[in-house]
């Protein structure tokens, strides 16, 4: 399989954000914070042409913690068939190098529950207890270090 990672607009993700994450909210709602502050980025994982994955980094402070170059993930989403195969994982990478490049040394996001595990696979680490968000249901803090780039 032959996934391909490259940025995107912010109003394309939108469409997966609404079939993943938040079905009972329009497309045109689905705009988050940071989605148009200059050093965000949007990546996308396409297979045969066809988008089927999204995450959004954008800098922005962790509630509770003041680490001063802090990023969020936030918007990641892949089609339900596709997930296992790979794309959240390269995704996360893409994001992960970008907060990196500019000079970020922590990732958080306010992860589902439910896939807690993945993010753990990958080096994050659950922060606070488990808690309940409007719409989307329960979540955790999640947070993982990023290394500089040399």
């Amino acid at each position: 399989m032959n996934i391909e990672i490259r940025p995107i607009r912010a109003e394309e993700t939108r469409g997966l954000r609404h079939l993943v994450l938040r079905p009972t909210q329009a497309p045109e709602e689905l705009v988050f914070s940071g989605d148009r502050a200059p050093e965000t980025l949007h990546v996308g994982a396409f297979l045969d042409g066809r988008l089927v994955g999204i995450a959004s980094v954008t800098p922005e402070a962790c509630p509770g913690d003041a680490t001063r170059s802090a990023w969020r993930l936030q918007g990641m989403a892949v089609l339900p068939d596709v997930q296992g195969q790979g794309c959240g994982r390269l995704l996360l990478e893409r994001g992960i190098r970008h907060v990196a490049e500019h000079g970020g040394t922590m990732l958080w996001c306010e992860g589902r529950s439910n896939v807690a595990g993945f993010y753990r696979a990958l080096g994050f680490e659950l922060h606070g207890e488990e808690f309940i968000k409007p719409i989307t249901g329960p979540h955790y803090i999640m947070k993982k270090t990023i290394d500089r780039l040399l």
